[in-house]
């Protein structure tokens, strides 16, 4: 038996300097898209203005009505059920997907169809020190020399991808960056330090992640979880396909193994 919990009221309404901390977009900027109605609010007495969270979430993929802030939890036979974050995303897949994987401490792993050249956009954390526009392989082999474990499963090779590949293997001795190519592989995945997965219809390109900012990109859907069992069953078929489980009975098995990255 379930008992329903009443949880806290959210949040309706954020200013607009909240916003642009959150955001990491110049305060002006913030109060332009609240002047000229792009995200709607209302202004207060005092000339101040307040944004819809809702249009804001939307609007900068972010979220903030946070389902851990939530001081009530729904309980089951007298356990708790820990709240868990899944928000569906249909823009602006690089503020959601790559900012998260530039905060991972452990690991990264992604699958994707195709696997091509973006760069990371700087922001007001990082400095310049991806001022430059750098790739975001670039990153992730950078990532690895630090540590993190990196791996990556695609069904494409480019020949950018192929040259960053050959240059991650020299670059990381410490042996954190592993690719496989798996030619059936068209599942578009991204698990960040085990704790938070996108799961959707984006490949790792310019046009799947909307990049730039302000580039429309493809049309695009996916979510993103903090869900513990999901992101489990995705580590499994993670493992399933580099474990090599499938290869034995799969149909393009030849295509993989006269082409191993």
């Amino acid at each position: 038996m379930t008992l329903l919990i009443e949880p806290m009221t959210v949040k309706k309404y954020i200013n607009t300097k909240e916003v642009a901390e959150l955001t990491e977009h110049p305060y002006d900027e913030i109060l332009n898209l609240a002047k000229t109605g792009v995200l709607p609010c209302h202004r207060t007495r005092r000339g101040h203005y307040r944004l819809n969270v809702d249009a804001v979430e939307k609007y900068f993929g972010i979220q903030i009505n946070k389902p851990e802030e939530m001081e009530d939890k729904p309980i089951k036979e007298g356990k708790a059920i820990l709240p868990t974050y899944t928000r569906l995303i249909t823009e602006n897949f690089f503020q959601e997907v790559i900012k998260r994987a530039c905060s991972a401490k452990s690991s990264i792993e992604i699958m994707t169809a195709d696997f091509n050249l973006f760069r990371l956009m700087p922001t007001k954390k990082q400095g310049k020190k991806y001022g430059d526009g750098t790739p975001f392989l670039d990153f992730l082999i950078e990532k690895a020399n630090e540590g993190v474990s990196v791996r990556i499963i695609t069904a494409e090779k480019s020949g950018y991808f192929q040259d960053g590949v050959e240059r991650a293997y020299c670059k990381t001795p410490n042996k954190c960056f592993y690719v496989w190519l798996c030619a059936r592989n068209h599942a578009k995945v991204v698990i960040i330090d085990d704790e938070i997965a996108y799961i959707g219809s984006a490949n790792m390109t310019r046009a799947g992640l909307g990049q730039p900012y302000a580039s429309p990109g493809n049309f695009e859907v996916g979510i993103m979880t903090e869900d513990p069992e999901i992101i489990a069953s995705l580590n499994e078929r993670f493992s399933d396909i580099t474990s090599h489980k499938f290869c034995d009975d799969c149909h393009r098995k030849k295509d993989c193994l006269e082409d191993k990255m």
